[in-house]
């Protein structure tokens, strides 16, 4: 499936989902990319959040390298289901429709005294090791937009660079501190616990 042919439900509020753009030919373009200060901090501490200028709101975008090679670590990521073994913020996840290229889950999570659940539409591009997600609007939710993607490259054969993007908008009449707590906040820790299940081949927990 070619990424051009994934245009999905639009989410309910949005103003731009958080996917990929100007995909890097090589992990190698990606690090080039980056100023030197960045690289540095990402070979040293295996995540770096990339910087919010002139992303929409709410949109945040990281790197991580994994220890693990793209197809091990795409292999893992594509076990949406287990996503509660390294996310403790989830108090429920099932699947509820599977495709040839993709299925829709539904999560339910407890911030503070809120307690949200809402559906996922993923699409999983093999050929460029892309995963990607949006809100599904036909499950009624507090978040008005959900987006963000995986994309994957190889950086050496046994380690993995991956770009991250995830975009989350909740209910005007939901407290923004509550907000915070699903958006940039809380990215690190979630990529962090992420990275570990990964390299330990989902055996880590939090």
């Amino acid at each position: 499936m070619a990424l051009a042919l994934w245009a999905g439900p639009p989410a309910v509020g949005s103003a731009q989902a958080a996917l990929p753009t100007n995909r890097p030919a090589s992990a190698q373009a990606l690090l080039a990319a980056q100023p030197a200060e960045r690289r540095e901090e990402l070979l040293e501490e295996s995540i770096v959040l990339l910087p919010s200028d002139g992303l929409p709101e709410g949109q945040v975008e990281a790197l991580v390298v994994f220890a693990q090679p793209p197809e091990k670590v795409w292999e893992l990521l594509l076990q949406r289901e287990r996503q509660k073994e390294f996310r403790p913020e989830l108090t429920e996840l099932k699947v509820v429709e599977r495709s040839a290229d993709g299925l829709v889950e539904e999560q339910h999570l407890k911030i503070a005294f809120l307690s949200v659940g809402y559906r996922l539409r993923d699409r999983f591009d093999v050929e460029t090791l892309t995963m990607l997600w949006e809100l599904d609007p036909s499950f009624e939710s507090t978040l008005q937009h959900v987006s963000g993607y995986w994309e994957l490259h190889a950086l050496e054969p046994d380690r993995t660079l991956a770009r991250f993007g995830t975009k989350v908008s909740v209910s005007p009449a939901v407290p923004g501190f509550l907000q915070n707590g699903i958006t940039r906040k809380n990215v690190p820790e979630t990529l962090e616990n992420t990275r570990q299940w990964v390299d330990s081949s989902g055996r880590w927990r939090p």
